[in-house]
């Protein structure tokens, strides 16, 4: 009977330890299948370099990222979060120390789109025909993913610039803007500014519920696209000018339309930030 016993116990003990080695294992191979271990936040610098196109950088300045070259802008954080997924994506299969005529074959030479993250090199090559995945080649190893960020790199310049017209982390203080009245932008202005936690303005009409969705709607403003100012094609319209004060800093904006679009133009900043023209009437106090 005790022998009996003995031999259960050791069983359980057996196949408790096949179970920790398995557990063990497979996360050791999931570790090992990722391409970099490189954390995502320890990543402070990006560089896209493609074949007949600009290089873009993009540096990140304490927890926001900045678009350096070509054009200067803040970052769209949601771009940069794909380029950086890159860092623990899956590989399906790997190849170490391919020589030159494999490297050839599998898309690799001196065309290659190249997205550097700090230290970690990334080479994009061609994309497997059955699998529709990608070769890519990392510290002289190949691998072969499932690829979300190669069409992202080749994307102009202007689609890594933040849509939204005031940055996530700052709030806006003051606001100066023109009337809207019967569809017609009146050239006389209303300032609306915080006081004590509570939103006032120089305009009677306006309630302070009307004056807290108001400044709600310019504090989520997000533009359709946003381009460099030198290369929009704006209307012809008269500008209406347009203040902003968020963290203790003013930034001007010129107002145009057309019958489709809203244009906030920063002369500052050099960018045009478009919008659907229906906007006009959130941005804008009927007062």
């Amino acid at each position: 009977m005790k022998s009996r016993y003995l031999l259960n116990i050791l069983l359980i003990a057996l196949i408790l330890g096949l179970y920790w080695f398995l557990n063990q294992d497979t996360s050791t191979q999931t570790q090992q299948q990722t391409l970099s271990i490189t954390r995502h936040h320890d990543i402070a610098q990006i560089t896209i370099t493609r074949h007949g196109l600009d290089t873009i950088s993009l540096h990140k300045e304490m927890s926001n990222w900045q678009l350096t070259q070509p054009i200067k802008a803040p970052a769209n954080n949601t771009r940069i979060k794909l380029l950086l997924s890159i860092l623990n994506t899956g590989s399906h299969a790997q190849l170490s120390h391919a020589d030159d005529a494999t490297l050839t074959q599998l898309g690799f030479n001196n065309t290659n789109t190249i997205l550097q993250l700090d230290n970690d090199r990334f080479q994009f090559g061609n994309v497997e025909s059955i699998s529709q995945r990608r070769y890519v080649l990392h510290n002289d190893i190949i691998y072969l993913i499932d690829d979300n960020v190669a069409p992202l790199l080749n994307a102009n310049a202007a689609s890594f610039i933040d849509n939204k017209l005031i940055p996530l982390n700052n709030k806006i203080s003051k606001l100066i803007i023109p009337k809207y009245s019967d569809k017609t932008i009146s050239t006389d202005n209303i300032t609306i500014e915080q006081k004590e936690g509570h939103w006032i303005s120089d305009n009677d009409t306006l309630s302070a519920d009307q004056l807290t969705i108001l400044i709600d709607a310019w504090q989520h403003a997000y533009a359709l696209q946003v381009i460099p100012l030198n290369t929009a094609k704006l209307p012809t319209t008269k500008p209406y000018n347009i203040t902003i004060w968020s963290n203790n800093a003013a930034i001007e904006f010129e107002l145009q339309s057309d019958h489709r679009t809203l244009y906030l133009n920063s002369p500052s900043q050099q960018l045009s930030y478009q919008f659907p023209i229906s906007l006009i009437e959130q941005l804008l106090p009927d007062a």
